[in-house]
């Protein structure tokens, strides 16, 4: 866990909606990087939810999880949230909800090993939250 990773989810991350949440989320790394660089995955309440459920929202752009990592002409900037849509019953009101997110970040200019692949930074958040 790196120094970045605690605000990653803040406290008031996630929404109810009609049709399941929203999860506001931020970058754990140093600089601003394009969405391409980017992969996720999310639990709720200890169920993995299924790609073609989520949506990500950033820039006014909205497009399905699994093109994420084809957004090479977008980028998640450090000061800003990106918005995943998540299409999974919500809970109750008041209700507390346990959340795991993991945000894989593909480093584009740290490239390792006899491949020079893209440093994987790689954090997983689990938070409880309360749908108000």
């Amino acid at each position: 866990m790196g120094p970045l990773d605690a605000h990653i989810l803040q406290d008031d991350a996630l929404a109810c909606t009609r049709t399941g949440y929203t999860l506001a989320f931020r970058s754990h790394w140093y600089r601003s990087l394009p969405m391409s660089c980017m992969d996720i995955a999310l639990t709720i309440d200890g169920v993995d939810i299924p790609r073609e459920r989520l949506s990500v929202e950033a820039n006014g752009r909205r497009f399905p999880a699994d093109m994420l990592l084809k957004q090479t002409d977008h980028c998640l900037f450090i000061q800003d949230a990106a918005r995943l849509h998540i299409d999974h019953p919500p809970a109750p009101k008041g209700q507390p909800v346990a959340v795991e997110f993991r945000l894989d970040l593909y480093i584009p200019y740290i490239l390792i090993g006899p491949e020079a692949q893209p440093l994987l930074a790689s954090t997983t958040i689990r938070k409880t939250f309360t749908c108000p």
